[in-house]
């Protein structure tokens, strides 16, 4: 008879060979024109046909999985999702670890800077950082402007929402006064529809920042999906996704993302 040990051991080896390998599951949150569902419920935007031209090149399936923001890398070393696809600053720090040391990136492809929100009849009170300190501000639990507001203003006026795009929510019913959030979404947001009466405060501009991929440490995925993301550059394929998206003018493939 087969003790429990041998039969848990066949257990888990036939639960190992039935997993799909062949299905590349990227970790996003709604993101306007990068990550968002159509109204049939398909994804679409920049980033999701981008890795979905990836996968074709590499052979796998790709599908989407929504994640909590702050617990991205749970979800990543957890197996739940393959990689991080989703506005993910590269040259940016969590808790004071640079995010290098916390996954692989894939080569860069986008310039992007964090933006402060604010309602349109305040903006004339920001002219520089300093006019931040003491405001309450709302950011993307996990994000890279998270780690910006830390630095601006006091810590128990910073409050976390799960999604950026929430966080336009909290400055236009004055729960807070600022929002630190992507500039490429901002862009798509302030000044239109419900969010008419939010602006970018020009007045204080934040360094540059490049998207990339993030994936496991030692995962060999990122070399495969560097080897189709230039050969998406060379094509001229990426160029005319970003196109699509109106992202043309922020597309910079970065090889490596340190210098």
């Amino acid at each position: 008879m087969l003790s429990i040990l041998m039969i848990m051991s066949v257990v888990f080896s036939f639960a190992a060979c039935s997993k799909d390998d062949n299905t590349l599951t990227c970790g996003v949150t709604i993101f306007e024109n990068m990550n968002e569902k159509d109204e049939n419920g398909n994804w679409t935007g920049f980033e999701s046909e981008f890795a979905m031209e990836v996968g074709k090149l590499i052979g796998m399936d790709v599908e989407f999985q929504e994640i909590d923001w702050g617990q991205k890398y749970n979800e990543l070393n957890s197996g739940a999702i393959d990689c991080i696809w989703n506005g993910f600053t590269a040259n940016s720090s969590d808790d004071g670890v640079k995010r290098s040391e916390l996954v692989d990136f894939s080569y860069g492809y986008m310039l992007n800077q964090q933006c402060i929100v604010v309602k349109k009849d305040a903006v004339d009170s920001y002219k520089s950082a300093a006019d931040l300190k003491g405001k309450k501000a709302c950011v993307e639990a996990g994000s890279a402007g998270e780690s910006y507001a830390e630095t601006v203003t006091d810590k128990d006026k910073i409050f976390s929402a799960t999604a950026q795009i929430n966080t336009f929510t909290e400055v236009k019913s004055g729960a807070v006064d600022f929002a630190v959030v992507d500039v490429l979404l901002a862009q798509n947001i302030c000044g239109k529809g419900d969010y008419a009466d939010l602006t970018i405060v020009d007045a204080i501009e934040l360094e540059s920042e490049i998207y990339a991929v993030g994936f496991k440490k030692g995962s060999e995925l990122t070399a495969k999906v560097n080897e189709a993301i230039k050969t998406l550059d060379e094509n001229g394929k990426l160029m005319e996704l970003a196109k699509k998206y109106g992202f043309e003018n922020v597309l910079k493939v970065i090889e490596n993302i340190e210098d």
